[in-house]
């Protein structure tokens, strides 16, 4: 029933985002193609102060810097800064670039991430679609927490994390096999693994998901009780971007480029939902999976017992993770717990 409706609703009319974003500075990364283009478009169309472009190709960001600024009509919004999402260091040096020259942080948009069939270690030695798509988000999430609580501190206002997963999780689990040694992560980080686990990137997705509802329970809180920082797993649906790019097996690549041509959405119509879960301050979504720009219910295994202890063991070995990265995400985490 899932995949149906999730079928049905590739052809919902989606909301066009209205914001404004006056005065708000936005961060997008993965915003050299695809969807990440389309949010940071309608970010500068919605007179957002500041769109910083994180792109690990700076020639490519400032061809699409040019395009934005040529159908918005607005120059001097669109920066281009350097981010490699497959390796921690840049992570690190991009988060402390943030903390030190921008004034303030209202959206960061995490929409970075791969999809491949093919083993592939990144700089840290980790699976690529593992360390992009899950470690190094998680990373840079925590690591940019910081400037948006003193955003809402100085000036009042709730910025919005939103990280973009997708539908395809509803269709994975964490079998016993992953789970036996209490670090799944670890267990899909060998070569062998990812060759007997062929869809790597559901289960990165469905990582994301868990990631996203225990961070939500660790974000500081105002006196009010309302979160400083609204966080948001969210789906813009199958749309006509180049996530596959890096598939290799041709009969899948000519299944999926078919499919693709029958449901997907525009790249433009994708966007939507990442915009609008920054459009307002609605506290409800705190923590939430938001498909179609509402909040969705998420998979029967996230929503479940298993998946709630499942949850757990995966925010526990990504953190020691990070940890081991920089010891400060320790203290960024704890930070939240008392409030």
């Amino acid at each position: 029933m899932a995949d149906l409706y999730g079928m049905y609703a590739q052809f919902f009319r989606l909301p066009v985002p209205k914001g404004p974003f006056t005065d708000q500075i936005v961060i997008v990364t993965g915003s050299n193609s695809g969807i990440g283009v389309e949010a940071a478009r309608h970010y500068a169309n919605l007179d957002a102060k500041k769109v910083i472009l994180a792109v690990r190709n700076i020639e490519g960001g400032n061809e699409v810097k040019k395009s934005i600024e040529e159908t918005t009509k607005r120059t001097g919004v669109v920066e281009v800064w350097k981010l490699d999402m497959s390796s921690s260091a840049s992570v690190l040096e991009f988060a402390n670039r943030v903390n030190k020259e921008l004034p303030r942080l209202d959206v960061a948009a995490l929409n970075a991430g791969v999809a491949t069939l093919l083993y592939k270690a990144s700089n840290d030695g980790w699976e690529e679609t593992l360390q992009v798509n899950v470690i190094s988000t998680a990373y840079l999430a925590i690591l940019l927490l910081p400037k948006m609580y003193a955003t809402a501190d100085q000036f009042g206002v709730t910025p919005r994390l939103n990280i973009t997963s997708s539908g395809v999780h509803m269709h994975k689990t964490l079998t016993k096999e992953m789970l036996a040694k209490g670090k799944p992560i670890e267990w899909l980080n060998t070569e062998d693994n990812v060759k007997n686990e062929p869809t790597h990137y559901q289960v990165s997705k469905l990582l994301e998901v868990f990631f996203v509802q225990e961070l939500a329970n660790h974000i500081k809180r105002r006196d009010s009780g309302q979160p400083k920082v609204i966080v948001n797993a969210i789906d813009p649906g199958l749309c006509h971007s180049k996530l596959v790019r890096n598939l290799t097996d041709t009969a899948q690549k000519l299944f999926i480029t078919i499919f693709k041509f029958l449901v997907a959405r525009s790249e433009e119509v994708g966007s939507r939902t990442i915009l609008s879960a920054g459009e307002n301050d609605c506290f409800h979504t705190h923590g939430k999976y938001m498909s179609n720009c509402v909040v969705f219910p998420t998979s029967d295994f996230v929503s479940s017992k298993e998946g709630y202890e499942a949850q757990i063991m995966v925010w526990n070995e990504l953190s020691d993770i990070l940890y081991k990265m920089n010891p400060e995400t320790a203290t960024i985490i704890n930070s939240g717990k008392t409030q």
